[in-house]
This record gives C-alpha cells, structure tokens and sequence, in this order.
C-alpha cells in the first residue's frame, strides 16, 4: 500500500501525489529523471506499508533495485542491518519497537530503506511506526531537507531509536519491580514475568546489535556521504544507540542475577518447607511408635496393670512431642 509519496527539489516538495498501483511506475520514472544528477539538488521519497510483490516490483523497474534487497524488503522477519553500497546509496533495515505501558508488552515492527542521492524508498510491516510525523517535518523544514535523502534518513532513523530508549526504560522499570518482589517477604513466585522480560529484552537487543558497526561509523564521522551540516546530528544518533546497547546488555545482566536470586529464594523456600514438614513428622511418629508398642497386646507389659498407666502413657508421649517441637523450634525448623 503506497503512504506517501513527494518530489524534493533544493528542499521544497514540488510533488505530492495520491498514486495507485498502475501509476507508481510511471511516476517514478517521471520524477527520476528529474533527480537522477546528484547536482540536480532533488530525490524522491516513497513510502510503502506492507507492499504486494507486484506493487514494489514497479518501484524496483523504475529505480532498478536489487532483486535480493526486494526480497529482504519484503520479508516482515528479516535481520536488521546497514549496508552502504558505495558512497552515497544503501540498503537499511531496522526493527521498530513500542513500549505499552498498560501491559508492559514490547511490540515489534519493520522498515526497510532503500536510499541514493536520487531517491528513499521506505518499506514498513507491522501496525507500528508510522512515518507521517516524519514525512511532515520533511515537507515544512526546507533548509534541512535541503542537504537530501540523508536528512530523511537520520530523521527516520532519530525516530526510531528515541523509541528504543523509551522501550528500555519502560522494561527497566519493570525490571526495578520485579527484582522489589523479588526481595520482598511474600516470596511470591515471579519466574514467568522474569522470563517474559528477558524475552522483551533481547527483542531490543536483536533491533539494537545489528546497528553498532553503523553507529560507530557516525561516531567516528568516517563517512565520506554525509553532508558536513548532518555530522553531528549522525555523531549524536550513534551515541544514542550505543548507549541503548549498553543499557539492554546491563539489563540482560541484571534480569539474569534476578531470576538467580529468585530461584535461589524459591528453593530455599522449598528447603524450609520440607525442614518443617521433616519436624512434624518426627513429631508425630513418636506416639505413634508408643501407641503401637502398647498395642502389641502383651500380657507382661509395663504399667499395664496399673491404675495411672494409661494417663502416664498420654503423658510420655505429651513430654516427648513437646521436647520435639521445643528443639525444633530452637534450630529454627519450626
């Protein structure tokens, strides 16, 4: 499904067109031809959301892609990466995440990004992540669109990675309240959440590893296609995803001594439980080992004849479980 589509010429949108899958080719051969000179100052932006096979088969006519990009574009489950092909063209895709404060659920989307001095073609799946934001701040900020694709791309790119931040937050503060229960007295079993957030977890550690090459190219500003005005801007972008990685790598850690602590609790739990389970036994098995010595039905017994015997009886085994349960108790069984 065709989202957005606009002609740039020296920053302004000349073209803003409502297309159909007929008219996508065509158009795009129309307008290429207009930025196909990277002196020209122009390129194409078109966006996609979860595209026919035939629908990006016209755009990769009109732009001559790569059929295997065109495959990894169109499969929803493929591997973030960023690939430059040559100086100023290349192939990106990334993961989009989002952070649901009702549920704590991390949902994951994805955008695949063709890009050239002449064009950025922008392939997205999953519910998430729409880039009508984006694509309005480049349609009003002339002087920034001005310096071409690359701008979309870092703003694209910005977007993205603001939300990995927010989404590793948002798990951190999960992760705070589930090591607070963890440590608390009611030793409530907290195994299932502390898997699911290890699960949450790597998903952004899977969006965020693929990116690090990339982000230390922008940090070291050691790419040569990167307008002088968008070096920072990409310098400050690499930093961020840098520090998502290293926060998502300390969290793994930290979710990890977690679920140590809690299975450490959970058993020592369980060693108490069987130490006092252990104690009432004893407790209980010593009138029961007298009851059945008297009811051997011996003739020549103890106290058998005696007119106390029975009360003197109730009365050993009453000592004896009482001794029990005060030892017990003392060691800390009970």
């Amino acid at each position: 499904m065709l989202m957005g589509y606009g002609l740039y010429k020296d920053g302004h949108l000349e073209e803003n067109l409502k297309l159909c899958e007929e008219d996508i080719e065509k158009q795009i051969g129309k307008d290429w031809s207009r930025a196909s000179h990277p002196e020209d100052g122009a390129f194409i932006w078109l966006g996609l959301y979860e595209p026919k096979a035939a629908e990006l088969a016209a755009v990769q006519r009109a732009l001559s892609l790569p059929d295997l990009l065109i495959d990894d574009a169109l499969n929803p489950s493929q591997r973030p990466s960023f690939d430059w092909h040559g100086e100023s063209s290349g192939f990106i895709i990334v993961k989009i995440l989002q952070y649901a404060d009702e549920t704590s659920d991390v949902f994951t989307g994805q955008l695949a990004i063709f890009f050239d001095h002449s064009h950025v073609v922008t392939v997205r799946h999953g519910g998430i992540g729409s880039l009508d934001e984006i694509r309005h701040r480049v349609d009003s900020d002339v002087a920034q669109t001005s310096l071409g694709p690359l701008f979309v791309i870092h703003a694209i790119l910005d977007k993205i990675v603001d939300e990995y931040v927010a989404v590793a937050n948002g798990v951190a503060e999960d992760i705070a309240e589930i090591e607070a229960s963890v440590f608390s007295t009611s030793l409530k079993d907290e195994s299932e959440t502390i898997y699911r957030l290890k699960r949450e977890n790597l998903e952004i550690r899977r969006a965020v590893f693929p990116l690090i090459n990339a982000a230390e190219i922008f940090i070291d500003k050691s790419s040569p296609s990167i307008p002088e005005d968008l070096l920072a801007s990409f310098q400050d972008l690499g930093e961020h995803i840098l520090r998502v990685h290293e926060q998502v790598e300390n969290q793994d850690n930290l979710i990890t001594s977690v679920m140590s602590a809690s299975m450490a609790r959970q058993s020592l739990r369980q060693n108490e439980d069987m130490r006092k389970i252990s104690a009432w036994v004893a407790i209980a098995a010593m009138p029961t080992m007298i009851a059945g010595i008297y009811g051997m039905n011996f003739e020549h017994m103890p106290e058998l004849g005696m007119r106390f015997g029975y009360a003197g009886a109730l009365s050993l085994m009453g000592a004896v479980c009482l001794g029990l349960w005060r030892a017990f108790k003392k060691s800390g069984w009970l």
